[in-house]
């Protein structure tokens, strides 16, 4: 075998990163020996916006805030809605897209992109900020997403002229440069719009009561009158409430409160009115047909037996005097528990009362005509006083015998 005598390398030529080594000098690293990158691309959408939205306020009051009735009367109460538009906030900005694609087989390092807005042709800055990629900060292999923006730029924007807006976007695994921030700049053009476009410049008023008030585009007052009767007992509250026309969303709303107070003090109802209020009635019991501990008196508790007792039950029988009275006494006892006067009849059912001590419904049978005749008498002015025909008056009607409402 034959040798071949190696070749030395004359000395002063050794090649200058052994020289760098043997000197002690540290050597460029092998960056990212072994490690894939990946590549990105990206679309962007531009939309600019010049509005001025305007805000509304709104405002409802009664006068008066509480009516004090009797049954059959009614009152007025006066309602005043005020709106009220202020100048509106002029905005200029952009909104859209940054739709970045890793087009690699690895996932992106540290995605960021950062927007720039230009008005072309000057290339200096009028607006920059980062785009917001908290949400998706991972773009995974062939993934793509869409990050959206929104600028604001300065106002007034220039109308009709050009803008540009640039994304930025870089990982710092992208093919070819690993390890430092690199990817696409792209960008979207557009021409600003020639004029601004007013944003809830106007509006629907509508009324839980009074229903559909209006459409208005500037501060307004509106008058409503509602009247009030008994029926309203309570504290009633509309609320007025308005509609922006151009997006149909709603605005504001605004509330008023009266009280409705209906006392029936000083009149009387019949016992068709008691039979079939069982609220009313319930809130005057128990009271006692008959006297205080009478053998044969009877105390009437709850709303089941004073049903019974009323018609057309008339505790069962009512062809029995006795059964009549009972209802009758019963109406008026309550006429006088709601404060009606009883001048007119307390003779009366201090008879009946002590009557009732002594005799119920199963002793009809056993008394004699001029026994009847009494019961009867007593029944039938028991009646003309819940009437109102004696007495205090009934309580559907107001003073002068004007027809009020039905009780």
């Amino acid at each position: 075998m034959k040798f071949r005598a190696r070749r030395l390398a004359p000395l002063g030529l050794v090649p200058m990163a052994a020289m760098a080594i043997g000197m002690g000098a540290p050597a460029m690293p092998a960056l990212a020996q072994g490690q894939a990158g990946t590549t990105l691309t990206q679309d962007v959408t531009a939309t600019p916006h010049w509005t001025n939205t305007y805000h509304w306020t709104i405002q409802k009051s009664a006068t008066p805030t509480t009516v004090n009735l009797t049954p059959g009367q009614s009152a007025p109460v006066n309602y005043t809605i005020n709106l009220a538009r202020d100048n509106g906030t002029e905005e200029a900005y952009i909104t859209g897209a940054v739709c970045i694609t890793n087009g690699g087989a690895v996932a992106t390092e540290n995605l960021a992109s950062t927007l720039t807005v230009t008005q072309p042709p000057m290339t200096t800055p009028i607006a920059t900020q980062p785009l917001d990629v908290s949400g998706h900060p991972v773009l995974a292999a062939g993934e793509t997403h869409c990050y959206q923006y929104r600028v604001n730029v300065p106002i007034p924007p220039d109308a009709g002229h050009a803008y540009k807006v640039t994304a930025d976007t870089t990982i710092t695994n992208h093919s070819g440069h690993l390890g430092v921030p690199f990817g696409p700049s792209t960008s979207a053009s557009f021409d600003w719009p020639l004029s601004i476009t007013p944003v809830h410049s106007e509006v629907r008023l509508t009324d839980s009561f009074a229903g559909y008030l209006g459409t208005f585009s500037s501060s307004q007052s509106v008058p409503y009158t509602r009247t009030f009767t008994c029926a309203d007992a309570g504290i009633q509250t509309n609320t007025a409430s308005l509609t922006y026309t151009d997006d149909n969303t709603p605005g504001p709303s605004a509330s008023a409160s009266v009280q409705v107070n209906c006392s029936s003090k000083g009149c009387t109802y019949t016992i068709g009115y008691w039979a079939t209020h069982e609220q009313a009635t319930t809130a005057l019991l128990p009271i006692t047909l008959g006297t205080e501990n009478g053998q044969k008196s009877i105390t009437v508790d709850t709303w089941a037996e004073a049903s019974y007792i009323f018609p057309p039950s008339f505790s069962g029988n009512a062809s029995n005097g006795i059964n009549r009275l009972y209802a009758q006494l019963l109406a008026a006892k309550l006429n006088i528990a709601n404060g009606a006067s009883d001048t007119a009849v307390a003779g009366t059912i201090a008879a009946a009362d002590a009557f009732l001590a002594t005799h119920n419904s199963a002793d009809w049978g056993s008394l004699n005509v001029a026994e009847r005749g009494m019961v009867n008498s007593w029944a039938t002015t028991l009646d003309r006083y819940n009437n109102g025909i004696i007495g205090p008056g009934h309580c559907n009607e107001l003073p002068g015998g004007t027809p009020g409402g039905t009780c």
